[in-house]
């Protein structure tokens, strides 16, 4: 029975993946009940785990936490300090206390899913991961997967024992290969820039040159910011929601841009390789 809910739980997770990849490809816009599904599973998932497991009455903050996760990252509301910060205090109080207090290698695992939402939470903030859908996929994927999930003889590298595969966890394993994966966008502008004769760097790193006009009807963001009389380039994306008739205006007519990446895409590949291959750092 066990094996069957970890086999549902796996294609079921990978189906709302490539939804959300096809609307973040069609419109870089997610719809939230892909998360709300995803968070949904997981604290069924985690008041399993209690019952099944016997953890008593504390091991029920573990579903709860994640309740409140989600609540975070799915309810769009007017941010306060202090809101979100009585929202920080009861994940950490919670968290702290089943590690604490309920002896079960549940309760171990269960703290990778307060660690990753503090980690993309502050990914998130600083502006170091863009995407508020790619911060939530990686927190509801950290929900569903505390522990490495293994079926029918998969994934083919084997998940190591002890504090390795606790601290590299699915969520950290599907982040990191998501990233190495969308390095290739970076590989493919080297050389199409390098072929065009588009030599700048970093920029020739992060984008290409495309005539204003295309580039205001396409999804990418200018390197480009209008300084007085001038226009300077960047070395990241100008989401200044004006920028294009500034540009216009100072007469710009070809403009280095940078793509919107559908970042979900490359979540969802390496998803699909966690799955089916694992993690190639266990090698």
């Amino acid at each position: 029975m066990e094996w069957a809910i970890t086999e549902l739980t796996v294609v079921a997770v990978a189906a709302i993946l490539m939804s959300a990849s096809i609307h973040d490809w069609r419109e870089r816009e997610i719809p939230d009940w892909h998360w709300v599904a995803l968070f949904v599973m997981a604290t069924c998932l985690s008041v399993s785990d209690v019952l099944v497991n016997g953890l008593g009455p504390i091991g029920f903050l573990m579903p709860f936490t994640i309740a409140i996760i989600a609540f975070d990252c799915i309810y769009d509301r007017e941010s306060t300090v202090v809101f979100d910060l009585c929202i920080y205090a009861m994940i950490a109080v919670m968290s702290i206390t089943v590690l604490t207090q309920v002896e079960n290698d549940i309760a171990k695992n269960f703290v990778s899913i307060p660690v990753t939402y503090a980690v993309m939470s502050i990914l998130y903030y600083t502006g170091i991961v863009k995407g508020g859908a790619d911060a939530k996929s990686i927190i509801c994927i950290a929900a569903v997967f505390p522990t490495y999930p293994q079926m029918l003889g998969l994934p083919i590298i084997d998940v190591p024992e002890g504090p390795i595969s606790q601290f590299m966890t699915p969520a950290f394993a599907v982040l990191t290969m998501a990233l190495v994966i969308s390095l290739g966008y970076g590989v493919y502008n080297i050389v199409r820039n390098l072929i065009e004769g588009n030599i700048r760097v970093p920029q020739m790193f992060l984008g290409t040159i495309m005539p204003l006009e295309v580039a205001r009807n396409s999804k990418v963001w200018p390197m480009e910011e209008v300084v007085g009389n001038n226009v300077e380039l960047l070395a990241s994306a100008n989401e200044d929601e004006d920028i294009w008739d500034k540009l216009e205006s100072a007469g710009e007519k070809n403009v280095w841009v940078t793509a919107i990446i559908p970042f979900l895409i490359p979540i969802t590949i390496a998803y699909i390789l966690m799955i089916t291959i694992g993690f190639p750092l266990f090698i």
